[in-house]
């Protein structure tokens, strides 16, 4: 049996903090918790606490080890449909061009995104195309 009982947070680098934040916020209605003032902000879900903490540089490069993607489940394809939508509004990176079918006929309905400093962010719906009427795309593996 495992000595741990599960994630307590996740730290994420960010490189524009503010932006990062309204991500979180804004587009998918997580809350802030109040902390000490900073160079960094926490966000939660009221399930999953992200802490966003300000990189020294504005760039950071993504081709060293770390995060692969970060994944969180919403509720159903609506609230899939509903955040796909506000993140078209605001001009937000979607890979594969938005919804689809993880993979292969039958796996899970997802959204890949990234967030304003470039993380890959999956959105994940335990409700399946039992209508075969989502496009199949790449899963977690695949980079566009």
């Amino acid at each position: 049996m495992a000595l741990t009982k599960g994630v307590n947070h996740v730290g994420l680098s960010v490189t524009d903090l503010e932006a990062s934040k309204a991500f979180f916020t804004d587009i998918l209605e997580f809350e802030t918790v109040e902390y000490a003032e900073g160079h960094h902000a926490y966000v939660t879900d009221k399930g999953t606490m992200i802490t966003l903490w300000q990189t020294a540089e504005k760039e950071a490069s993504v081709n060293v080890a770390g995060l692969h993607h970060l994944a969180l489940s919403v509720e159903s394809v609506a609230v899939l449909r509903q955040i796909e939508e506000r993140m078209k509004e605001r001009g937000i990176r979607l890979s594969f061009g938005g919804i689809g079918v993880k993979g292969q006929e039958g796996g899970t309905i997802a959204l890949f995104c990234y967030d304003p400093s470039g993380i890959r962010i999956e959105l994940t719906t335990p409700e399946r195309d039992t209508k075969k009427e989502i496009p199949i795309i790449g899963g977690c593996g695949a980079v566009e």
